[in-house]
C-alpha cells in the first residue's frame, strides 16, 4: 500500500510539474534572423539599411524600431503555409507590436525560402497612420543577390 501511494505521488508531482512548464513548441520562423532594407512607402532608397528582424519562441522583434520605442517583442502568427511549389516553402506570417507612447507597428510579410519581404506600418492611439514602409531581404549569413 505505501509503495503504491508513493508511485501515485510521484506521477501526479510529475503531472504537476509538467503543466506548469510553458509549451517551448518550436514555430516554423523561429531561431531565423533576416537582414532587410526598409523603404518608406514610395521610395527608392532604402530609408533604413540592413535591420534586423528576428523570429524568436513565437515573438517578433525589428532591431531598430526598438530605437523607436518598439522594445517589446510581439507574437507572430502564421497566416499561411504554402508548399506546393516544390522544395521552398512560402510562409506568411503577421505581428503587432507596440511602442512605450502606445503606437502600433503591424507587420506583414512572406517568407520564401531564404528571402523575405512584406509591409509594416506605424499607427498612433487615435488609428492614424504615422508611417508606411516595405520591407525586403536575405536570411542572416546568407549573400543577397545583385
Amino acid at each position: 500500500m505505501n509503495k503504491f501511494l508513493f508511485s501515485l505521488l510521484l506521477i501526479s508531482s510529475s503531472v504537476i510539474v509538467n503543466a506548469q512548464t510553458p509549451n517551448n513548441t518550436k514555430g516554423p520562423l523561429d531561431g531565423k534572423t533576416f537582414i532587410v532594407d526598409i523603404f518608406k512607402e514610395g521610395k527608392k532608397k532604402p530609408y533604413v539599411d540592413a535591420d534586423e528582424l528576428k523570429f524568436n519562441t513565437g515573438k517578433f522583434k525589428s532591431k531598430y524600431f526598438t530605437e523607436w520605442g518598439f522594445a517589446k517583442a510581439g507574437k507572430y502568427q502564421i497566416t499561411s503555409v504554402d508548399s506546393t511549389s516544390g522544395a521552398t516553402k512560402t510562409i506568411s506570417w503577421t505581428t503587432e507590436t507596440t511602442s512605450d507612447i502606445k503606437e502600433t507597428m503591424t507587420w506583414t510579410g512572406t517568407i520564401n525560402g531564404e528571402d523575405i519581404d512584406g509591409t509594416s506600418e506605424i499607427v498612433n492611439e487615435k488609428g492614424e497612420t504615422k508611417y508606411s514602409f516595405t520591407f525586403t531581404g536575405k536570411l542572416k549569413g546568407k549573400a543577397a543577390k545583385k
